[in-house]
């Protein structure tokens, strides 16, 4: 499986993941969002970023 990025739905999981020095890409609105009110957050994709998110 070859990724460069992976999307982040919630701002909360997008700053913790800042917080731990993973690199942000862009931040898109969210085209599921009715209300146009959403962002996504786009992040680098990496094997340690992968694990982070495996955490609870």
């Amino acid at each position: 499986m070859n990724k460069d990025s992976i999307i982040i739905f919630t701002a909360k999981a997008a700053r913790k993941l800042l917080k731990s020095g993973f690199t942000i890409i862009d931040i898109k609105p969210d085209k599921n969002d009715i209300d146009g009110k959403r962002s996504v957050f786009v992040f680098e994709y990496t094997e340690e970023l992968m694990e982070k998110l495996k955490e609870k």
